[in-house]
């Protein structure tokens, strides 16, 4: 563990992992402002109005479709979210890519086997769920207020490959208490605009000792890389959809506030990026080992989640190295008492 550590404070060169840019230095810059000006690409972002409404996402993805028929970036954007248009083969897509096995793997780790009750919570299309179905799991939820067919769970539900329970009703989901052994989220906390109140709709259905994976989320850790992640972004720049991305220690703070407990933190670049399903070139200062330190730390006291508080705190002072615990692929908090 202390190899781990050491190694998260020695870093020496700062890389934007979540928009795969290379991030600018945390140095303060002077600027004039004379009255009426708006002098930099944070006063000038002009997004932080988009939308969220499920028929708006629905007429949004049914128009990128029509645009991709002509752009093949904006193809591979949607290919590589699984939201291409022929939805058996996104499904298929998802199941056959290193996901899934990921999230058993550590599933099987957390003592969370295939009889235990799992919710996709803000699942989109629910690929996940049906991912998770098809390893063999029996008692899943499949959570999302959108049921539109391609961005909502509307394909789901009109499969009959298995028996996941399918909730959209938010006044309902409101009402369960206590019902399941691990939550599982990707890709959508930096999608609820108040985290918290969110957070505590997602513990209460979680059991005593209930786990929470929370996976592939939208990360800045500065205001240069809040700018670039965001002007990058493919749908909040083109379509104007609602895109957040927080610090890595604003989602462990703001979800820790309702009473979860952060015991793991699994970092960039760990397997080859499985929990992500894509990769990238290995920074030279990661060891041969980094996978097998970390899954010795993994849930170790300290372990993993020192290694994430150290590299916040060596950034907080100095904005650079590489971010691994920082931009991670995971986190896994769990329900404790207040």
């Amino acid at each position: 563990m202390k190899q781990l550590l050491d190694f998260a404070r020695r870093a020496k060169m700062i890389v934007g992992i979540s928009s795969g840019r290379a991030a600018m230095s945390r140095q303060p810059i002077l600027v004039a402002r004379p009255p009426g000006v708006c002098p930099d690409d944070m006063d000038t972002l002009g997004m932080t109005d988009g939308f969220e409404d499920p028929k708006q996402w629905e007429a949004t993805i049914l128009q990128a479709f029509k645009d991709a028929e002509t752009d093949a970036d904006l193809a591979d954007v949607l290919g590589y979210a699984h939201l291409q248009q022929d939805r058996a083969a996104s499904f298929a897509r998802f199941f056959n890519s290193p996901v899934p096995l990921a999230i058993k793997k550590l599933l099987d780790r957390l003592n969370v086997h295939r009889d235990a009750a799992i919710a996709d919570v803000g699942c989109g299309p629910g690929h996940m769920a049906h991912a998770m179905s098809r390893l063999g799991y029996r008692n899943l939820t499949a959570m999302d207020p959108n049921e539109q067919w391609f961005t909502g769970t509307g394909y789901l539900k009109s499969l009959r490959d298995h028996d996941i329970s399918i909730v959209n009703d938010l006044a309902r989901w409101r009402r369960m208490c206590g019902r399941y052994d691990a939550v599982i989220s990707s890709g959508t906390v930096h999608h609820w605009q108040h985290i918290p109140q969110v957070a505590v709709d997602t513990r209460r259905v979680m059991r005593p000792g209930a786990y929470w994976l929370m996976i592939s989320e939208f990360i800045a850790n500065s205001p240069r890389e809040l700018v670039a992640n965001l002007k990058g972004h493919p749908t909040a720049t083109r379509y104007h959809s609602y895109e957040w991305p927080y610090p890595a220690s604003a989602y462990v703070d703001l979800v820790q506030s309702v009473g979860l407990n952060l015991v793991a933190v699994i970092p960039h670049y760990y397997n080859d990026n499985e929990f992500l399903g894509w990769s990238l070139p290995v920074p030279p200062e990661l060891p041969p080992d980094f996978s097998r330190q970390i899954d010795d730390a993994l849930l170790a006291p300290g372990g993993t989640v020192d290694a994430f508080w150290d590299e916040v705190d060596a950034f907080r002072r100095k904005d650079e190295g590489w971010r691994y615990f920082t931009s991670p692929q995971v986190f896994v908090f769990q329900l404790v008492g207040i």
